[in-house]
């Protein structure tokens, strides 16, 4: 028999993770809808309908229309037979999870896809929330076993309702362009002669951003020709802009924006950076292990359990900006251990990440809530 799944999201996503449940899942046993509670982003609805998925825009561009969105996700939920609803993120899993109680949808999953954000911030309202959500849904999927844990031990949630299942790679989207894509890229941002570090994350305090340009300055005293490449966007851009020129960083840190060809940035680089204060999984972390580049990233959340330390990267403490230089130096400044971390993770990454048995472990999930 064919069960109906409605994946309910926030709204764009431009990391690829929801179209590629669109290609990924099993359509001999599972109907997919996918739906957003903001406005969806034409080229996502596209893509998920040209593989059989229909969609529902909820259109809420603030807050105050989540009423009407919860109202239209309730009617959707009755009028299409929704076997299991599986909601993602914070405000979407507040919104459906809720709306599914009233509908009596007969199961119901949210992934935890950060950790303990809102606790480390002392958020409680927030933290209270988590844990409704936790209460109104049949299982938690947490992203990383640091996710579980937290979910566990600090915000309570029963343990048998909690499963670790990591996220995963789509390796054929993980890939250069060409072989030719590091001097490309290089000779493109006139790179060429110099040592290229690179964050490739969304604008958010929690990214350690700050961490990361108070670290460059003690980097470039000691590592010649050094660049970093910001490749990202968000409200705190002008900030951080301001911030890398006080610190006398012209010239040697660029922002991109947000760009289309990560893998390509990647390979052109010879470390990728993440100095994350909070960090559930770390996705671009494990991408650039698989391609083959160094990672020096922060040991929050789930990341040391992508990165195995002196191994395939480096980790250091959150939030230390000279642990942090310490380790870009030591990366850039000795050519044997960079090419000795290159491409150790790989092997590693491509047998424990790979998005087709995230959504095995997901559909297992499933199979555990089927009504009896």
């Amino acid at each position: 028999m064919t069960r109906t799944v409605l994946h309910l999201a926030q709204d764009s996503d431009t990391s690829g993770f929801f179209p590629q449940l669109a290609v990924w899942h099993d359509r001999q046993r599972f109907r997919m809808i996918f739906g957003t509670l903001g406005p969806m982003d034409p080229r996502v609805r596209e893509h998920m309908e040209s593989h059989g998925v229909s969609c529902l825009d909820c259109g809420c561009r603030t807050r105050p229309a989540y009423p009407l969105g919860f109202l239209q996700l309730v009617a959707l939920l009755r009028r299409q037979h929704v076997d299991i609803l599986h909601t993602h993120l914070f405000d979407p899993s507040i919104v459906g999870l809720a709306a599914g109680a009233l509908a009596r949808t007969p199961a119901r999953v949210v992934t935890r896809h950060y950790s303990d954000y809102h606790t480390r911030i002392h958020r409680s309202a927030h933290v209270w929330l988590d844990r409704l959500c936790t209460r109104l849904s049949h299982r938690v999927i947490a992203v990383s076993q640091h996710t579980a844990d937290h979910l566990i031990e600090v915000e309570k949630a029963p343990p048998n309702k909690v499963r670790t299942i990591h996220n995963g790679i789509d390796f054929d989207r993980v890939r250069p362009s060409s072989v030719e894509a590091p001097e490309r890229v290089r000779a493109e941002l006139r790179l060429t002669d110099r040592k290229v570090i690179l964050i490739a994350a969304r604008m958010h305090p929690e990214k350690g951003y700050e961490v990361l340009l108070r670290a460059m300055p003690k980097v470039a005293s000691q590592i010649e020709n050094v660049t970093l490449l910001v490749a990202g966007t968000g409200a705190l851009e002008p900030h951080y802009r301001t911030l890398s020129a006080s610190l006398g960083l012209e010239g040697r840190v660029l922002f991109l924006g947000f760009r289309r060809d990560l893998p390509d940035l990647m390979v052109a680089s010879d470390v990728v950076v993440l100095p994350s204060l909070a960090e559930a999984f770390g996705l671009v972390v494990a991408e650039s292990l698989y391609l083959g580049v160094p990672v020096v990233a922060s040991s929050a959340g789930g990341l040391p359990e992508i990165v195995q330390d002196g191994v395939d990267g480096l980790l250091v403490p959150p939030g230390d900006a000279d642990a942090l230089a310490g380790a870009l130096v030591q990366v850039l400044g000795n050519d044997d251990l960079r090419k000795r971390l290159a491409g150790a993770g790989r092997e590693r990454i491509a047998s424990r990440f790979s998005f087709e048995h995230m959504v095995r472990e997901y559909e297992g999930v499933y199979d555990g809530l089927e009504p009896t």
